[in-house]
């Protein structure tokens, strides 16, 4: 399943961003998860992928959920896509 993501990743356009994650191991596995998640979600409903989409999807899933521990998995991967996006993406 590991390569899976890791195949994942390429539909990434933000390549420091992909490799980020795909280096990061088992340290941001949750995270990982929801990326996958989120890639997966937009490469089925748009056909493509942006950090901004990304970022987009993650807000969307943190106003909507009601559990901690899910809210504080996706606040740190927005943390994370939001640090690897430029200002004017």
């Amino acid at each position: 399943m590991m390569s899976e993501n890791h195949n994942l990743y390429t539909a990434l356009p933000d390549t420091e961003l992909a490799a980020h994650f795909r280096d990061a191991g088992k340290v941001l596995s949750d995270e990982a998860m929801v990326l996958d998640n989120v890639i997966r979600t937009l490469l089925a409903t748009e056909g493509r992928v942006s950090n901004k989409s990304i970022i987009l999807c993650l807000v969307m899933a943190l106003e909507s959920t009601h559990d901690q521990a899910e809210a504080d998995v996706l606040r740190r991967t927005l943390e994370i896509v939001v640090g690897y996006t430029p200002d004017d993406a």
